[in-house]
């Protein structure tokens, strides 16, 4: 039997995903969602995920995103922007890295803080990932085994979308950006394999970041190989709202409404995939 984690990643980013996420997992098939320590809606998020003891919930990790940082600025200052704010995206971040502009004790130190932060919320932890997926580059990569160590957790997302997937059919740029995230993530996989730690056998939306419509989630579910999966979502309630805050250009409502259909459900229960979270793992 196939076993699926449907992930919702951006839990506390804003009430109106926090408010999809929740009603996601209440009455659709979202098993599974990665917390924001640096969030705006981080303390909405905590109360109501204590609410839900089968949610389980990653440490989304979180270096871009023009989010604020946990810690003081004064004590990052090469990791924010002249507003005080992480780099939107991680090619603004890369370019910082390349240039030498990047501190990476001040990454060990902003990282730890978020970790931190979200184990005293005591609530269920389960994995770890990050914003945009910079836990895998390698020089974050080493300070996140290092933090794994520190904190004795030992599951992760490990995005590695396979190269033939939506080849052909999808925009070019999100090849690219997908082929870049799974070479770096196989990199990343031999650590995964040398420390024991535990993952997914398949990982899928990269291709589709953003917008997993009802369609784009059975496309997924109806070929899926034997083993572990985990589908990385964006639900959000209202996506007029969060489009005011965020460029993105995310099917927020979409992702939502894939999460509750009723197709989707029948389809899982008939192909007998079991829905689990990153808890269930070893």
């Amino acid at each position: 039997m196939n076993r699926l984690i449907i992930n919702a990643d951006d839990f506390g980013i804003h009430t109106e995903v926090n408010r999809a996420v929740i009603d996601a997992h209440k009455r659709g098939i979202l098993t599974s969602t990665s917390l924001l320590a640096s969030g705006p809606a981080f303390e909405e998020a905590v109360k109501l995920a204590q609410g839900c003891p089968k949610l389980g919930i990653g440490i989304h990790l979180c270096l871009v995103g023009g989010l604020p940082t946990v810690l003081d600025i004064k004590d990052v200052p090469t990791l924010v922007n002249e507003k005080g704010l992480l780099p939107e995206n991680y090619v603004e971040f890369i370019k910082k890295a390349y240039e030498g502009k990047i501190d990476y004790g001040q990454v060990y130190q902003e990282l730890d803080a978020q970790i931190a932060k979200i184990l005293s919320a005591n609530l269920y932890i389960t994995h770890i990932d990050s914003h945009q997926h910079l836990h895998v580059l390698p020089p974050v990569w080493k300070i996140v085994q290092s933090l794994m160590k520190k904190y004795k957790l030992h599951r992760l997302r490990i995005p590695r979308e396979a190269y033939t997937f939506k080849m052909f059919n999808a925009p070019p740029m999100r090849i690219m950006g997908r082929n870049g995230l799974t070479w770096l993530s196989r990199r990343a996989l031999r650590d995964v394999h040398r420390l024991s730690y535990s993952t997914s056998d398949y990982f899928w939306g990269m291709v589709d970041g953003g917008n997993m419509n009802e369609i784009n989630l059975a496309y997924i579910i109806k070929q899926l190989p034997f083993g572990i999966h985990e589908i990385m979502m964006h639900p959000g309630a209202n996506t007029n709202t969060l489009a005011r805050t965020f460029n993105w250009g995310y099917h927020w409502e979409d992702e939502y409404q894939a999460l509750v259909s009723e197709k989707i459900f029948n389809l899982l229960k008939k192909r007998h995939i079991a829905l689990i979270n990153y808890g269930d793992l070893s």
